[in-house]
């Protein structure tokens, strides 16, 4: 079995961990140092790329962890049902309570 690949941490450069537990370590070093935790973002693709703030939007746009969706490659024309006109506004039979008096009307065939 292979020794698994060690993470530098984006706080400490000096902490080096395993990728199994930087996430974890990633949450008690930014409550450690709180002075560079705010100069500091995570990615969207992936919770352990934190990177200085101002080179957010540069990594995001190449992380390797990148979807094809937020790239559009899956967007769908929106699907508007044939019964359904967009300015038909709902009946008013579906907003209506039942009659407390005609609980049992329709009921087994008997009215």
């Amino acid at each position: 079995m292979e020794p698994e690949a060690l993470e530098i941490c984006p706080y400490d450069p000096n902490h080096r961990m395993p990728a199994s537990r930087l996430q974890y370590h990633l949450a008690s070093c930014k409550k450690k140092n709180p002075k560079i935790a705010k100069k500091m973002a995570n990615c969207k693709y992936n919770a352990c790329h934190v990177v200085l703030i101002k080179r957010l939007k540069e990594h995001e746009a190449n992380c390797v962890n990148r979807t094809a969706v937020d790239e559009g490659l899956f967007n769908l024309p929106k699907v508007i049902s044939p019964n359904s006109e967009a300015n038909e506004k709902p009946s008013n039979d579906a907003n209506q309570t039942p009659d407390s008096e005609a609980w049992n009307v329709g009921k087994h065939g008997r009215n």
